[in-house]
């Protein structure tokens, strides 16, 4: 601390003699008494004073903090579409090493982000896209295996059959959300994603990309947990588009075909999970 040439600094001042320069005041708190010292003459303002009151006067507590909270609500139970997707889709088969199933789920991953993305690129595009992406991305293939792999998924986006499911507009990834109501009146949270959702004004249609290597031939044959899967976002759908009529189908990447699952089988799997 330095003060102006005519007094002391208080390096090597006497403490004592310091002190008697500074007139004393105590402030009573009520954590104690508080010694504050001015200099003679110093006077502090009329707002400083109340500031300096207002700051040790004790502040009372709203009467909600010590109030015990109300237990609370307990929540709607939660159905996760993509719990179709059980370990009994993801056991090794007899005969399949470890090495190879993760083969195939890594080429199901793959596939998926293939064709969640490359429809949005150009035509002209695509190849050299996917290229790319599977160097980054199957580092460990071999560059045959993912020349093929891209052709696979190329092929299935310029094929005719499938142009309304990447046509412009479509939604790859879709998150939805929403409430179906159980046969106890008690609603039940839906969760989930879309791979590929398709809105006209006159349908709605759902898609979800599946990668068995034997995918079945018929669709009464297709895993019942698929079904589960769309019959969820369906009734999400439903609530979100009335009076439109909503579509679901799983596309087989492996064959390739699109297999549509007709209304009634929907509706009875939809029955079977709310009827808990």
């Amino acid at each position: 601390m330095h003060f102006e040439a005519n007094e002391e600094h208080w390096h090597g001042a006497d403490p004592a003699n310091f002190m008697t320069r500074l007139a004393m005041q105590e402030i009573e708190t009520p954590a104690g008494t508080v010694k504050r010292y001015n200099r003679p003459g110093e006077l502090e303002s009329a707002a400083a004073s109340q500031a300096s009151q207002a700051a040790a006067a004790l502040v009372a507590l709203p009467p909600w903090l010590r109030t015990v909270a109300a237990p609370e609500a307990p929540s709607d139970p939660l159905l996760r579409p993509s719990d179709a997707n059980d370990d009994t889709h993801h056991r090794i088969r007899p005969g399949e090493s470890a090495e190879s199933r993760s083969r195939a789920l890594q080429r199901g991953t793959l596939v998926h982000r293939l064709l969640q993305s490359l429809p949005d690129i150009p035509p002209d595009r695509r190849s050299k896209t996917a290229l790319a992406f599977l160097a980054r991305n199957a580092g460990d293939w071999s560059p045959a295996e993912r020349e093929a792999l891209a052709a696979q998924v190329l092929a299935l986006t310029a094929d005719p059959k499938f142009a309304a499911v990447f046509a412009a507009g479509s939604r790859a990834e879709v998150a939805i959300a929403g409430r179906v109501k159980t046969r106890r009146g008690s609603p039940a949270l839906v969760s989930g994603q879309i791979d590929r959702l398709v809105v006209t004004p006159d349908a709605v249609l759902i898609v979800d990309f599946k990668t068995n290597h034997a995918p079945p031939s018929k669709a009464d044959e297709a895993p019942q947990a698929y079904i589960r899967q769309l019959a969820l976002y369906r009734a999400v759908l439903g609530k979100l588009y009335p009076g439109r009529p909503v579509k679901a189908a799983l596309l087989w990447t492996e064959t390739p075909e699109m297999m549509e699952i007709s209304g009634p089988a929907l509706d009875a799997e939809l029955a079977a999970i709310i009827s808990v």
